[in-house]
């Protein structure tokens, strides 16, 4: 039963203009907590909201034990999950390809077309250097060639004339008309165009390979991303002269990033049967991040008695960099049936936890009934008890303040587990 009180008039100004602040500062952080994504805890901070609103508009819950007056209190539903037992490890992220990308020949940087913290994509431009010369050279190289295959046209063509001149003289022997030594020095000047045919071909395949060679010589003056990255470092300004090998920008990739993780061995078990399982979390907000892969590394140091865990993390948003802290959280237990109730409804005594049930539908008592605390789950934590079922209410704000049967004036909220 709701009780009205009267104060002085002066008195209730001044607790009207308490309660407005508090109203004020109750709608704030439960504006803060809905922005943040934190549903549940906004939910309790529009129900505080709405309580104040009642006692401002003249209704004031009293709770004294004189009177023995209903304590108003905000309550949450258990609910029954299937769930599995996690335990926070720490980490932090790499990137899944970093690299020093290097010019393979020397000369004059010509123009560096990136700035660090830009974004390539595979195969952009990223420096030239001045190619004038090997221009030059390859010219050279394509004529020589091209003048070395005249020259075995041509000698093809003597080689069809000393075979038709052979096959003449041939005849006339065969005749009596041409002597051994005619016939003779025929066959030899026939092997003769035979040997200068197939040097002339040799030198037009050297010709051709060193025309190859400068043109992978002339494309390698232009330095490609090898793959998709942002430039962290830039090495090199345009003027300067560069040798092979010498760094000209450093990358890192994007699209994905990894993850880089510290497991304790006693989890090794359960982490390689379930792998998938695993989620990781920013340091810096407490927000999740999609996985894309798991790669456990079942190697254990031998001093620090954990093996790594290696997760690759989508960032298409480019919002995640190699060095942020993460949380990751594995697998500790099989998946099991559980109750989960708010953490705000347990109050632990020492070694014992208990919560404050809502037995009674006209009027509503503190049932104190004993749980056990199994594990933590996002905002909830999974209990075990005897007496509680899925649906049974439980007391989430005013319970610090109850005694056992205490009579109780409710606020419902209906709560959901997250991780």
């Amino acid at each position: 039963m709701h009780r009205l009180t009267t104060k002085p008039e002066s008195a209730k100004t001044t607790r009207h203009d308490q309660m407005n602040a508090k109203l004020a500062k109750t709608r704030a952080r439960q504006l803060d907590l809905a922005l943040s994504g934190k549903v549940l805890e906004s939910a309790r901070y529009a129900a505080k909201a709405n309580l104040i609103r009642a006692a401002l508009a003249g209704v004031t819950l009293v709770a004294t034990p004189a009177a023995a007056d209903p304590t108003a209190v905000l309550t949450a539903e258990i609910s029954e999950e299937i769930v599995q037992e996690h335990r926070r490890v720490t980490g932090s992220l790499q990137a899944v390809s970093r690299a020093s990308v290097a010019a393979q020949e020397s000369g004059l940087v010509e123009s560096v077309l990136v700035d660090e913290g830009s974004s390539v994509r595979k195969g952009d431009l990223i420096l030239s250097l001045d190619a004038r010369r090997l221009t030059a050279q390859l010219e050279e190289a394509r004529a020589q060639h091209a003048n070395y295959e005249a020259v075995v046209a041509q000698r093809a063509a003597e080689l069809e004339f000393a075979k038709l001149d052979l096959g003449r003289v041939r005849d006339a022997h065969a005749r009596g008309a041409a002597s051994e030594r005619e016939l003779s020095e025929v066959e030899t000047l026939l092997g003769v165009r035979e040997s200068q045919l197939e040097a002339a071909r040799r030198v037009v395949e050297s010709t051709a390979r060193s025309v190859d060679l400068l043109e992978i010589r002339l494309s390698d003056m232009e330095v490609r991303a090898p793959f998709d990255a942002r430039v962290v470092s830039r090495h090199v300004e345009p003027g300067e002269w560069t040798e092979p090998g010498r760094p000209v920008v450093t990358l890192v990739s994007t699209g994905t990033i990894e993850a880089r993780l510290e497991v304790p061995e006693r989890y090794a078990s359960s982490v390689l049967a379930n792998p998938e399982s695993m989620f990781v979390q920013l340091a810096s907000d407490g927000r999740s991040v999609p996985s894309l892969d798991v790669r456990p590394v079942a190697d254990v140091d031998e001093r620090a008695r954990t093996f790594q865990v290696f997760v690759t993390l989508d960032n298409t948003s480019g919002e995640l960099a190699p060095g942020m802290a993460v949380n990751a959280w594995v697998p500790t237990s099989d998946e099991s049936l559980a109750l989960l109730t708010p953490k705000d409804a347990v109050i632990r005594d020492g070694r014992d936890a208990y919560v404050f049930r809502v037995d009674g539908d006209d009027t509503p008592e503190a049932d104190k009934t004993p749980v056990t605390v199994l594990f933590s789950w996002g905002d909830m934590l999974a209990v075990t008890s005897q007496d509680l079922d899925a649906g049974d209410e439980v007391v989430i704000e005013g319970n610090e303040r109850l005694a056992p049967d205490a009579e109780l004036t409710v606020a419902a909220l209906t709560s959901s587990s997250s991780r």
